[in-house]
């Protein structure tokens, strides 16, 4: 008797230790079958970066305003991790407008890589691209004034914004994508709002979830992503 309750116990101590056991997940079973079944990897949007520019085109000054002044125009941003629909707004930030119909018109961002990004570390979010040389040296030759720059520092997802650099007060070439909402630390710089995003964010999702290169708060994205054109379609 005593040896048959041992071993009852045994067996009871065997079937709960391998119960509680951690470990993966086991793969789904096709019930049909009894054969597991792999769960697919995630796709990945992104592509290959295409070779770099050499050259681009500079410009004596920045385009004239009047042309989009009051007017909405349509964009799209085709990038290697998919494309940015984004509407620009001529009302609120002409002189910006004006120049990004210009640089896009001219092939000024082909095949530009996306140099910047701010990460989890950095109290902003976005996607700096729109520099040829991808050393954040390039220039069309021109700088846009400030303008409809949020006087509170705040930005949404979703917004297309004009980047600036060194000591200009304003930008023309470069621009950014914010891709989660944050406010400028005090006494940091602000950027003027010249759009947003209205369908693709998902591709710049892409980028910024992969985080950037060593993980540092700002520098290269670790998921390399560059510009193929720019599409501004006429309203």
């Amino acid at each position: 008797m005593e040896r048959r309750v041992v071993a009852s116990l045994a067996v009871a101590l065997a079937l709960g230790a391998g119960a509680c056991t951690s470990g993966p997940a086991a793969s789904p079973v096709d019930a049909r079958t009894s054969v597991a079944v792999s769960r697919p990897a995630a796709a990945d949007p992104c592509v290959p970066p295409p070779p770099a520019p050499t050259t681009w085109a500079t410009f004596d000054a920045p385009p004239d305003p009047a042309s989009v002044r009051g007017r909405s125009l349509d964009a799209t941003i085709r990038t290697t991790c998919g494309s940015l629909e984004v509407r620009l707004d001529g009302a609120a930030a002409p002189r910006g407008v004006a120049s990004f119909v210009q640089l896009a018109r001219s092939g000024w961002w082909r095949d530009s890589v996306c140099h910047r990004l701010t990460s989890y570390l950095s109290p902003l979010r976005f996607l700096q691209c729109g520099d040829p040389t991808g050393h954040d040296v390039g220039h069309p030759g021109y700088d846009v004034p400030l303008e409809n720059v949020p006087a509170d520092g705040h930005y949404v997802r979703g917004m297309l914004a004009g980047a600036r650099g060194g000591l200009l007060r304003g930008g023309a070439g470069q621009f950014l994508v914010v891709y989660a909402d944050f406010t400028v630390p005090t006494g940091g710089p602000r950027y003027p709002v010249i759009g947003r995003v209205t369908r693709g964010l998902e591709a710049v999702d892409a980028v910024a979830a992969r985080g950037g290169e060593d993980t540092r708060p700002d520098g290269p994205p670790f998921r390399s992503v560059s510009i193929l054109d720019v599409v501004v379609r006429p309203s």
